[in-house]
């Protein structure tokens, strides 16, 4: 192999290498982010300490982008940033930024996840949550934790100062607690005597219980208990049956009742309308009544004077024989109305001197055509 050859192996070996060495930092860094296409945002921070271009931005933990620039708000006062989230992560529109500092002062722009349904469009403007200082958190705590040893301390010195005024308590009323002791001596003897009781009832309650007589009953009582349960339980279903009737007439009887319900006023109305009618009718009848009840009434003389009542029967019968003579006149009227009808010139002067026996009397043009 000659050194030529020797060489060029080696160089190609090198660049071999080398690319497989950019092969694995654009695969294993954040190289291949720099081609995928993003969308910006504009957030507003009342402050924004650690926040620099490059700053990460994670939804739960896991990048989505960086801040592209920080710069002062001139219009609302405070900081805008400019950050680049990649077009695949969709943030939501409920969406809170919030800053975020760890102890060594590193910050990072920290999205919640959010519920609404819309999404945010590119170029939006959002509030940021602005990050409360570590620093200032231990600061509080330390405060908490000096006034919270200063409360104990506090209490301490009472207990101990309880401690003393029992010691005393005791030294000056050693006679009180010697009573005291005794009471509760015989408090205890009384309570033994309640439990020996309670023994004792315990004991009587076995006997009753142990005695085959009771057995038996409560025997017989367990086995009817499952067919009173069946009882009770058809009892029940009757009664939810029943219910359910009545609040199905319920219901009924409120389709009847609504629609009365709804024209209550115009049937109220209606009703006194009639019973105003009513009593109207009322007072005519018993002004009737009255007319017919005086003494010199027409109604009044034609119930009670017969004699009127026999006048107008014989003023009928009469009538009805005068209507049974003027028969014959009237059928001699309607002949001579057809006689009239028929021959209109009787009743002029040539009928006088050329009587008709009223019989139509042949035309001359009522000769057949020959």
């Amino acid at each position: 192999m000659t050194e030529r050859q020797l060489q060029f192996r080696v160089g190609l070996f090198v660049l071999a290498a080398a690319l497989a060495l950019a092969a694995m930092v654009f695969k294993f860094s954040d190289l291949k982010d720099l081609w995928e296409p993003k969308y910006s945002l504009t957030i507003h921070f009342d402050t924004a300490p650690g926040v620099f271009p490059q700053t990460p931005v994670r939804l739960n933990g896991i990048a989505i982008g960086a801040v592209r620039e920080v710069d002062f708000d001139e219009d609302h006062g405070g900081v805008v940033a400019v950050v680049d989230i990649r077009r695949s992560v969709r943030l939501r529109a409920d969406a809170e930024p919030r800053l975020m500092r760890s102890l060594l002062g590193d910050a990072r722009i920290e999205f919640t996840t959010g519920r609404s349904r819309e999404l945010l469009q590119p170029g939006s403007r959002l509030e940021g949550i602005p990050a409360s200082d570590p620093l200032q958190a231990i600061d509080r705590v330390e405060q908490r934790l000096t006034v919270t040893l200063e409360a104990f301390e506090a209490t301490s010195r009472e207990w101990q100062q309880v401690g003393r005024n029992f010691n005393s308590l005791v030294e000056t009323n050693r006679g009180n607690l010697d009573l005291v002791v005794e009471r509760a001596a015989d408090s205890l003897h009384q309570f033994t005597e309640t439990m020996q009781t309670f023994h004792e009832s315990l004991a009587n309650a076995n006997a009753i219980v142990g005695d085959p007589q009771n057995q038996e009953h409560l025997r017989q009582t367990l086995a009817a208990m499952p067919e009173m349960i069946l009882e009770t339980r058809d009892a029940i279903a009757a009664v939810r049956t029943a219910v359910t009737t009545a609040d199905a007439n319920l219901k009924n009887l409120e389709q009847v009742t609504g629609p009365l319900a709804d024209h209550s006023r115009s049937i109220v109305s209606k009703l006194d309308g009639t019973m105003t009618n009513l009593e109207s009718l009322s007072g005519e009848l018993d002004q009737f009544a009255r007319i017919v009840a005086r003494g010199d009434g027409t109604l009044r003389q034609f119930v009670a004077n017969p004699g009127l009542y026999e006048n107008l029967n014989r003023s009928a019968s009469s009538l009805a024989v005068l209507l049974k003579a003027l028969e014959p006149t009237l059928a001699d009227l309607r002949v001579l109305s057809d006689k009239l009808a028929r021959h209109p010139e009787l009743l002029g002067v040539g009928g006088a001197f050329r009587p008709s026996s009223g019989i139509k009397e042949p035309s001359p043009f009522d000769e057949p055509f020959r």
